[in-house]
């Protein structure tokens, strides 16, 4: 198999702001009077894609859908400052990188916050194209955002590695037809049993475990 790119879901697979977003989901839903997950591994456990099938399961009405995506953006900034990259992120770029990979992402996360974090922390360098909420008229578990982001990338998908940290990922690539990555931390979005049934083709713990998988 010639992999050519490796694609990465953000959140939970290269930045590490499951802490965040839960806090300013919950901030979201006091401010409107609905009753979000309470802890963060309830949030683990009930949190799906796309966000608006997360929030009409907590009882959120179609109608409030884009009041409450407005609040939750009001209230991620106060706890943006918290997020940071995984340890290992920059090493295994920079090894990807020196094998002749192509590099992307492909993240539900908006746009702006999403650019905005890896130029603070000083990754945006090394991807190739980064397509966030709102580069696609649709959301993971979609294929369309990593189909739309092949093109830009010029690779076909069975050369490509998808990797991410929720059940929507996983769901996404297999749809895609690129190479499925689980990546199961203490901080991933999903525990190690959701991701397990949805069959990706490699499970991992570390994202270095990518140089042993995949080697130029």
């Amino acid at each position: 198999m010639q992999i050519k790119a490796v694609v990465f879901d953000a959140s939970g697979t290269i930045l590490d702001d499951i802490d965040t977003v839960w806090r300013a989901n919950l901030d979201a839903y006091v401010a409107l009077g609905y009753d979000g997950p309470k802890t963060l591994e309830e949030f683990r456990t009930v949190f799906r894609l796309p966000v608006s099938e997360f929030h009409k399961a907590n009882g959120v009405p179609t109608a409030l859908l884009p009041e409450i995506d407005q609040v939750f953006r009001r209230s991620y900034p106060p706890y943006a400052s918290a997020v940071k990259v995984f340890p290992e992120v920059e090493a295994v770029l920079s090894a990807l990188q020196e094998q002749g990979k192509i590099l992307g992402v492909v993240s539900n996360i908006p746009t702006l916050f999403l650019r905005e974090h890896f130029r603070k922390l000083g990754i945006n360098g090394y991807f190739h194209t980064v397509t966030g909420q709102e580069d696609c008229d649709e959301q993971k578990p979609s294929a369309k955002p990593i189909l739309a982001t092949l093109d830009k990338l010029g690779v076909k998908p069975r050369e490509t590695v998808y990797v991410g940290d929720m059940e929507e990922d996983i769901i996404a690539g297999k749809r895609a037809n690129v190479v499925t990555v689980a990546i199961v931390r203490g901080e991933s979005y999903h525990p190690r049993w959701r991701l397990e049934r949805k069959r990706p083709d490699f499970l991992i713990t570390n994202l270095s475990e990518l140089l042993l998988a995949f080697p130029s």
